[in-house]
Parts: C-alpha cells; sequence; structure tokens
C-alpha cells in the first residue's frame, strides 16, 4: 500500500492536472542541485552531563547523518548535549554520549561506519538513531522506502549484537515537514508524501523490539529562529527543542541503569 502510494505520487510528476505536480517536482529538482549545506560545526561529539549525580552512568550512543553532526548550529552536537542533560536530571544519574555520524549519510552508510576503524567499542545503554531524508533523496535511484527499512533493520541488528539489552530507539523527527526551504507550493505536498513514507518505514522496526516515537508539533515549526540559515537544518536553539524533548522520552523508556 504504501509502496503504491508513493509510485503514484511520483507518476504525478508527469501526469499531475495543471502541470502542478510537474513544477512541484522541478522545485524540488532544483533545490537538489543549488542547495548548498553549510560547513560543518567545530566541536566535540562526545560528552558527559549530570555531574552533581552519583551512580554509575547512562551510555547513550548517537548514530546518525547531519543532525548527529549538528550542521546548522555554531558548535558540533547541540542536539546531543541537550538530551544528555535533559536525560541526566530526570534520571538524577550521569549521562556519558558519544557519536558515529557522517554529514550527508545513509542509512548503508552510516552502518557501515558501525564497523570503521574509529569505532572501537559499541556498548550502550541507549542507542539513537538519527536517518531517512539522505535515503529519501535517493528515490530516483531506485533506492524505495522498502530499502530502506532493509537497511535500518540491518544496522539497528548489529546494534542489537553490540548491546542485547540496550535499547534501541529510532526517532519521527519529521523535521521536512517544517523546513522553511520546503514550504513552496506545491512542491511542500511531494516532499510530506515522499519523505512521509521513509519516515513510516521506521514504526515496522517495532516487531524487533526498537522504540519509534515523534514530537509534537511545538518542538519544531516554521519559526524561523528554530532554522539555520539554509532553511533546511535546525539552528541551535532548534536543535537544543529537539535535544531536551527526546531527552524526556528516553527517560520515559524504562532505561534506568542500576
Amino acid at each position: 500500500m504504501q509502496m503504491s502510494r508513493l509510485r503514484r505520487a511520483l507518476r504525478c510528476g508527469a501526469v499531475g492536472a495543471g502541470g502542478l505536480s510537474v513544477l512541484g517536482f522541478g522545485q524540488a529538482a532544483h533545490l537538489r542541485w543549488s542547495y548548498r549545506c553549510p560547513v560543518e560545526p567545530l566541536g566535540e561529539r562526545h560528552g558527559r552531563a549530570g555531574h552533581a549525580f552519583q551512580g554509575k552512568p547512562v551510555r547513550l550512543l548517537f548514530v546518525g547523518d547531519s543532525i548527529a553532526v549538528g550542521v546548522g548550529a555554531k558548535v558540533a552536537a547541540p542536539l546531543q548535549a541537550a538530551c544528555a542533560e535533559r536525560l541526566a536530571k530526570l534520571q538524577r544519574q550521569p549521562v556519558e554520549w558519544r557519536t558515529v555520524a557522517a554529514n550527508g549519510a545513509d542509512v548503508r552508510e552510516l552502518h557501515a561506519l558501525l564497523g570503521g576503524p574509529k569505532v572501537i567499542d559499541l556498548g550502550f545503554d541507549i542507542a539513537v538513531v538519527l536517518c531517512g531524508v539522505n535515503d529519501g533523496k535517493k528515490v530516483l535511484q531506485g533506492r524505495w522506502p522498502s530499502h530502506f527499512r532493509e537497511d535500518l533493520a540491518a544496522l539497528c541488528g548489529t546494534l542489537r549484537r553490540a548491546a542485547p539489552e540496550g535499547v534501541i530507539t529510532v526517532p519521527r523527527l519529521l523535521g521536512h515537514v517544517e523546513a522553511p526551504l520546503f514550504q513552496t507550493w506545491p512542491m511542500c505536498h511531494l516532499v510530506d508524501v515522499l519523505f512521509g513514507q521513509f519516515e513510516a518505514q521506521k514504526m515496522t522496526l517495532a516487531a524487533d523490539g526498537v522504540r519509534c516515537s515523534e514530537p509534537d508539533s511545538l518542538v519544531l515549526s516554521t519559526d524561523q529562529r528554530l532554522w539555520s540559515v539554509d532553511g533546511v537544518h535546525p539552528s541551535c536553539e532548534g536543535y537544543r527543542r529537539i535535544g531536551d524533548w527526546l531527552g524526556a522520552h528516553l527517560a520515559r523508556l524504562g532505561s534506568r541503569v542500576e
């Protein structure tokens, strides 16, 4: 059903009434080739939160694309830092966090990073996988949502083998719905249909014990203060809001380390 919806959406690019779908795909193609990604921010992609608390730290692992890098912000990994701080305060435990990330990486490339020479230990109590948009960009190369689901399941399987008792979560951030650069009509409707199909695949991993959820509409909006100058990535404040929500979400998963 989902595949047929996506194929219908793509076909409407050629036969859409009044040429609106053709216009939308033209807008998307123009952005695809004219967009220039901001430079990667400087700073560490690991850290520790909750210094005032005692006890064994929660080990928090982030695996992701430009969102995990912090592209669009002035410092690296603002989402992770905010998430760890929130989780530490709610659980009254220290939190150690680290990141495996690459700007522009799809899920296959992220999976390859997990086995790379720079990743020595995959042990974690909670793993957060931030992905999807870069896979959606490759749909015209024949990379369908079903391929994304298979690739994501393989990545989560590697994480599960590394930490059988750990919690794995793949949040649906849905940033494409609110990103200012994607609000042009009629492209906004096509973007929603396309990336929505990829985001929906995350829910299918529940049978394998992977948690999935999405923030409410108050976390991100089209408010320019929440977005970087490129209109695609969050600003520092946008990342902070996502991280704060995510930390509260992780605390509700019952992942306390004794």
